[in-house]
């Protein structure tokens, strides 16, 4: 038992480790050989003695907090005498424990959180066998080990990965081995999945006795996070001998499932504890930064540059000045002869003094705004879908800001686009075409191509949609004629619709007394209500046995399910061999028609081109086409398959073998049988556009993201999708660009069609005729496009160039290949994938941003998210909103913040200057040390939270407002320095002005005034000038803003009183605050002070307000004076329009009429009237083009 189970260096263990032990060893009633872990869980980070350590090693980890390590570094350097400017003492350290407390506070929220959820799930009970006393006994979860046996009631959670031993049997004399279970909380499923007793021990497993004289071994693999798959060999004794038996999947339920259906489970316990699967899947996700906190990194660096030259300067002067003075004769001064050493010491004595040009809560304040962000879309009632009681909710709160700077989106088509919910609409029975009507997406496409659509087809819609019942909505008049004429196209109807009924994995469940079906895929479900509809219901499954019952007959039909093929991503296919009625074995087989085709027996030309003709006809209405075929096996040659098919899936080599992917004999057997097949038909399957999806993507489109569809159908039904979603434009507005097997069908005709259109786009884009291009390519020309660098390169420049861009037929890695192709190859691009099944999930993890959509396949996609949302229309307020206000609130965040503290920290640079470099601070330490964290800090912090520069009406309505963000409009290197040569002039007004009205002595006492008084000045000059700034960023002003001002300078007014008032914190300062509050001089310069440098912003900010073509700066002044979309009519003729372009398109506010007062003497001009007009713009009419 000392021996660990797993192979050395796990989870990265070497070949040779591997080699050593390939596979996982657990013994069937005897003691095991090897150890395992125990089946507690622990997804909690810290216990209440290893926080400390924890948390300030993960604080102050360079690599990441490097901020944190930095002050730090100072707190250390204050306490060195000969450089420190505090006496010896780490001042810095009390904001810096303030940040850490609140980071700390977020981090035990967090945890506690985890220990709850870690607490309920180990203290759960379930029963395990105790083979001496022969009966069940109820244990905690955690104390389950591998090797025990449990027992699970219907409706309980499976405590462990266990294999199915025996179940509870409607009928114990004919024992089926069949259990349900549900695998939501695995990968979101909520169909039914069907788990089986491995075959050898079917019926053995009877009683308590036979569980106790059970013994053996499985051989099986090392633990993984593939929830899909399982390999094992069970060697059964005792009640059951038997050789080498593989277990499947199939007979495997992992922790974390749900029984359902079935009374009762006794299964053999696999993996415990953190080697089960879905603890194996629950890896930690990779880190997201935002391009802002890049940026802000980067800035970082260029300020610590800055602040270099600031301490070089200051050490230099000082060594200048000692060498230009006769400092020895000012002994009091204790100066060092050694210009060397009094360089060195001046330097870091500088760097102490001015530390504060790196802000020590910059991190901090950006997580707690985030947090606050968080809230508010997470309850916005725009995000919020009531039929699944669906709101926004935010996974990566740290992207909040990247939501405004989204230039790309990935889209998924099914269950993102669309609804996701099937319903029959036509099929092609061979060769007949079956179904009138037509879809929305048809509608579309008829109006794209120009072709009117016939009272006929109209009316058939209607009656469709009037004898419509679930899943099916079907009208032909020529089926019903087929039926009735009872002749050979009425067999081969009911042999299509058969097929249907029998070649699926749904599950029929009784709930309420009712059978609901239980399917992986809504495909199946509609295509098995679709065979109910037209007279062959699937009935039930009996151990081997698919009962359909017969409507024409009356009778229960019972096939024999001899070998299943499941349908996957990569095979698109899936195939049933059965024993039918009559006896002959029989091959079913559905699947897309790029896989299905070429599996044809010659001598169906004919046939097949009516049936490609009528499927393109479907696709054309944006109708989902699988084909339907079979075969008839003869005995001899089904056996020897299915012989040599059971050996190749109980060899495990081979198992490896495909599941990396490489040529296995798995593979090539299920090639082999599924070929020479006869076409029985197509199907086609309606999927509707999910609600205000066009509208949205007009939205995205005029905001200037450009949007690619990536999805696995058909070309032509990719097409009419992307032209009912209008991202593809009628042809006489768009030219498709077309890339297939038949346009290209070569690498060479691939260039030559990139290169041609990006010439004719170079020479003609510019002219007024010119149509924008759509890009439509299929998976398999992108196979070859993508495995040469330089075509690849054409296509993504030439992607560039177009309005909208289709991929077709890709397969999930080719989604997440797209997506590194933009992200790595467009400078600045900022991408965004949206989808809502486990196909997505690659390009959801590859893009910067991650959309997961809470639909119909289950939440893998969601948990692989960033964002989730219930529908993809929320996509539009949850960037065009949410994420443009938290782009531009974050970056005046982080501008603001170094703003304030270069502006404080240069003040004290200049008032050095003007003393020849002594190093002297002019602030008491109660003033630097908590500037950041009272006095300027809690303003930025609210506006950061709350505000919204243009209205939520305006934000939706003008989504071209949104390219700002995609342009970096707001946090760029000119911008951020804008803001930093804007701190460093004022620092220069303010410290030399304070200097020059307190100059001289006060006549009253006598006292001559200090430089502390001219600081104190300084400073509280300095926090009017700062929270005033707000008045520069901010749009929306409450009662709490104002409160929050008053009470920042109210705070400095209170510290200042406390410290001046006792000797204890600075002796120098004793007095100081509270006298130069009585002089009448302070006030006056003050307010001379505050004043001189407001009229500069004012001037500044009225100027760009003036000149400036912003559309938001128009839309504020229009707001400001009231108009909006319906205003009172007004005489006079004046007339402006303000024309917002983006994204390519256009939408202006045209203001018809205006009658203005101007003032007496104004020269002021409003950017929103072409008459001067200081005085009163009194009504407006205006209206949106």
């Amino acid at each position: 038992m000392s021996v660990p189970s797993l192979p050395k260096n796990w989870p990265s263990p070497t070949q040779a480790d591997l080699d050593a032990r390939p596979q996982r060893l657990i013994n069937i009633g005897t003691p095991q050989d090897f150890s395992f872990c125990n089946n507690s869980i622990r997804t909690y980070k810290y216990e209440w003695y290893t926080f400390p350590p924890k948390f300030l090693l993960e604080e102050f980890n360079p690599k990441q907090k490097i901020a944190n390590c930095y002050f730090l570094t100072i707190a250390g350097m204050q306490c060195i005498g000969p450089i420190s400017n505090t006496n010896g003492y780490p001042t810095v350290l009390i904001p810096l424990t303030v940040v850490l407390f609140v980071a700390g506070l977020f981090k035990i929220l967090e945890d506690t959180a985890r220990h709850k959820a870690d607490k309920k799930a180990n203290s759960s009970t379930t029963e395990i066998f105790d083979r001496k006393s022969q009966t069940f006994k109820t244990v905690l979860w955690s104390e389950v080990v591998v090797g025990d046996i449990v027992r699970v009631e219907s409706r309980q959670i499976v405590p462990a990965d266990v294999m199915v031993l025996e179940v509870a049997e409607p009928n114990p004399a004919q024992p089926k081995g069949m259990c349900y279970v549900e695998t939501k909380s695995l990968d979101g499923e909520t169909n039914l999945k069907v788990r089986t007793v491995v075959p050898a021990l079917l019926g053995k497993i009877k009683t308590n006795g036979d569980l106790s004289s059970f013994t053996g071994s499985i051989e099986m693999e090392h633990p993984n996070n593939h929830i899909d798959s399982f390999t094992g060999i069970l060697r059964a004794q005792g009640v059951a001998d038997s050789g080498r038996v593989p277990i499947n999947p199939k007979n495997v339920i992992l922790r974390g499932c749900v029984l359902r259906s079935t009374d009762w489970m006794v299964g053999l316990v696999l993996n415990t504890g953190h080697d089960v699967k879905i603890m194996q899947s629950n890896m930690t996700a990779r880190v997201k930064a935002s391009n802002l906190d890049l940026m802000a990194t980067q800035q970082i660096t260029g300020i610590i540059v800055m602040l270099l030259w600031v301490c070089l300067a200051g050490s230099i002067g000082q060594v200048i000045f000692n060498s230009a003075e006769d400092i020895e004769s000012h002994w009091y001064l204790r100066w060092d002869q050694h210009a060397g050493k009094v360089w060195i010491i001046e330097f870091f004595y500088e760097l102490l003094l001015h530390a504060s040009m790196i802000p020590v809560a910059l991190y901090v304040s950006m997580a707690f705004v985030r947090f606050t962000q968080s809230v508010f879309m997470n309850a916005d009632l725009d995000m919020y879908y009531p039929p699944l009681d669906a709101p926004a909710v935010v996974r990566t709160m740290t992207l909040n800001e990247e939501l405004g700077q989204v230039s790309h989106i990935f889209s998924d088509k099914t269950g993102t686009l669309t609804c996701n919910i099937m319903d029959f609409r036509k099929a092609s029975i061979h060769g007949v075409s079956y179904g009138l009507g037509i879809t929305e997406i048809g509608k579309a496409a008829w109006k794209l191509l120009g072709k009117p659509i016939s009272p006929e087809i109209l009316e058939g819609e209607a009656r469709a949609k009037a004898q419509a019942v679930p899943h099916v909505s079907f009208y032909s008049p020529q089926y019903d004629r087929d039926q009735a004429a009872n002749g050979a196209q009425k067999q081969k109807n009911n042999e299509f619709f058969r097929i249907l009924a029998i070649c699926h994995d749904v599950i029929p469940e009784k709930v309420d007394g009712q059978i609901k079906l239980s399917a992986s895929n809504p495909d199946d479900e509609a295509l098995v209500c679709a065979s109910e509809y037209f007279g062959f219901q699937f009935v039930d499954r009996a151990d081997k046995m698919c009962i359909i019952h017969n409507r024409e007959t009356g009778q229960d039909e019972e096939v024999e399910t001899l070998a299943v093929i499941p349908f996957t991503s990569k095979r698109k296919r899936m195939t049933v061999i059965i024993r039918d009625v009559d006896n002959k074995i029989k091959l079913y087989c559905k699947g897309a028609d790029t896989i299905m085709l070429p599996r044809l027996r010659a001598g169906q030309d004919a046939l097949v081109n009516k049936t490609n003709k009528d499927m393109r006809d479907f696709a054309v209405e944006g109708l989902r086409c699988l084909i339907i075929a079979s075969n008839v096996l003869t005995t001899q040659d089904f056996e020897q398959w299915n012989n040599a098919y059971l050996a190749a899936t109980s060899d495990l080599h081979q198992i490896e073998l495909k599941k990396k992917g490489e040529y296995n004999r798995i593979e090539e057997l299920e090639d082999r049988i599924e070929n020479y097949l006869t076409l029985n038909g197509a199907t086609a399957i309606e999927d509707r556009l999910q609600d205000g999806v066009p509208e949205c993507i007009a939205e995205l489109a005029k905001a200037g993201i450009n949007i690619w569809v990536l999805t696995g159908d058909k070309e032509e039904t990719a097409i009419n999708i992307a032209v009912a979603c209008n991202l593809v434009l009628p042809t006489e507005y768009m030219e498709q660009v077309i890339i297939n097997k038949h346009t290209a069908p070569d690498l060479d005709k691939a260039k030559a069609t990139f290169q041609y259109e990006m010439k004719l786009h170079f020479e003609n884009s510019s002219k007024p005729d010119w149509k924008p291009r759509a890009l439509i390519i299929d998976g398999p020309s992108l196979i070859f496009v993508m495995s040469d660098e330089d075509t690849k390169d054409m296509l993504l420049r030439f992607s560039q160039t177009c309005k909208a861009v289709v991929c077709c037929r890709v397969s999930p890695d080719q989604k997440r290949e797209i997506v590194m192709l933009v992200k790595k190859g467009v400078p600045e691009v900022r991408t965004l994938a949206v989808g809502d099944g486990a196909n997505d999930v690659a390009m959801i993890t590859a893009a910067h941003i991650g959309v997961g959509i809470r639909g119909e396949e289950g939440v893998q996609a969601v948990n692989s998210s960033d964002y989730s949302i219930a529908q993809f229309r929320y996509l539009s307020p949850l960037l065009l909103k949410h994420g443009r206000y938290n782009y531009i609130r974050m970056s005046n965040l982080v501008n603001f913040t170094f703003y304030k503290n270069i502006n404080m920290s240069m003040t004290m640079f200049w008032f050095n200057f003007l003393c020849f470099f002594s190093g002297e601070k002019m602030y008491t330490e109660g003033a630097i040390q908590f500037f950041n964290l009272f006095y300027t800090s809690i303003p930025i912090l609210l506006y950061a939270t709350y505000d919204k520069d243009v209205a939520i009406s305006d934000a939706l309505r003008f989504p071209q407002l949104y390219s700002a963000g995609i342009k970096n409009e707001f946090f760029n290197t000119r911008v951020f320095w804008g803001w930093v040569i804007d701190g460093f002039l004022e620092s220069i007004i303010v410290c030399i002005l304070s200097f020059y009205f307190l100059r001289g002595f006060d006549y009253r006492t006598g006292m001559l005034a200090s430089y502390l008084e001219a600081g104190s000045l300084c400073f509280t000059v300095l926090i009017i000038l700062i929270n005033l700034k707000m008045l520069k960023i901010q749009c929306e002003w409450y009662l709490t803003s104002v409160v929050v001002i008053l009470l920042s300078f109210g705070s400095w007014i209170g510290v200042g009183y406390i410290v001046s008032a006792t000797t204890s914190i600075d002796y120098d300062y004793h007095f100081t605050w509270s006298r130069l509050l009585q002089t009448g001089t302070f006030w006056l310069a003050l307010l001379l002070l505050v004043v001189m440098i407001s009229i500069k912003d004012l001037f500044i900010t009225a100027l760009i307000r003036d000149t400036t073509k912003d559309p938001r700066l128009i839309l504020q002044e229009l707001r400001a004076f009231g108009l909006g979309h319906h205003a009172g009519n007004a005489s006079g003729s004046n007339k402006v329009v303000l024309d917002i372009s983006g994204g390519g398109s256009s939408n202006k506010i045209e203001v018809k009429k205006a009658e203005i007062t101007p003032g007496r003497g104004s020269k002021h001009r409003s950017p929103i009237s072409n008459k001067s007009a200081s005085g009163i713009v009194r009504t407006f009419e205006m209206e949106s083009v």
